[in-house]
């Protein structure tokens, strides 16, 4: 078994992000964690490129969770609307990442939206769209920092 730079770069971004998370008194560090997973890559041009692809995908799930929760309070939430609520707009946020080029980032976008509609309880939907946005800038700034800090293959094509 090898463990190469970018799998030792991984592990010390994962704890740093624990770290952090435990130090800001953050709830979860789930979503940083996993930031600087997808984040951290072989190079900083590519590192990052993801990053941003996966910051901008958590914003735009948030905000496409917090669209889904104004169009369930309008017509409600019943099975049927959502039904045809959620999909359209997982397509549309599916093409804005497209049209914007942060196609990377349409995992995460979904995810986002899909845990924060089904998954938190109604009343903490709003912090928890803040705070996934909030961690996914700590996993990145992690990743990036890790990258830039420890060596590795510097093939950046600004």
């Amino acid at each position: 078994m090898k463990i190469g730079m970018r799998t030792f770069k991984t592990g010390v971004s994962v704890f740093l992000c624990i770290l952090i998370s435990i130090i800001l008194n953050r709830e979860a560090y789930i979503v940083a964690a996993i930031t600087a997973v997808f984040t951290l890559r072989e190079d900083m041009y590519n590192t990052i490129k993801y990053g941003r692809h996966r910051v901008v995908g958590n914003v735009f799930g948030a905000v496409g969770s917090l669209v889904v929760i104004s169009l369930f309070k309008l017509f409600g939430s019943s099975n049927s609307v959502q039904l045809f609520v959620v999909p359209i707009v997982i397509v549309l946020i599916i093409s804005l990442l497209s049209a914007t080029d942060h196609h990377e980032g349409t995992v995460g976008a979904c995810a986002t939206l899909l845990t924060i509609l089904f998954m938190i309880p109604e009343h903490q939907t709003y912090a928890y769209a803040i705070n996934r946005v909030i961690d996914s800038f700590i996993g990145m700034g992690v990743a990036l920092g890790v990258n830039s800090i420890l060596p590795g293959r510097r093939t950046e094509q600004a």
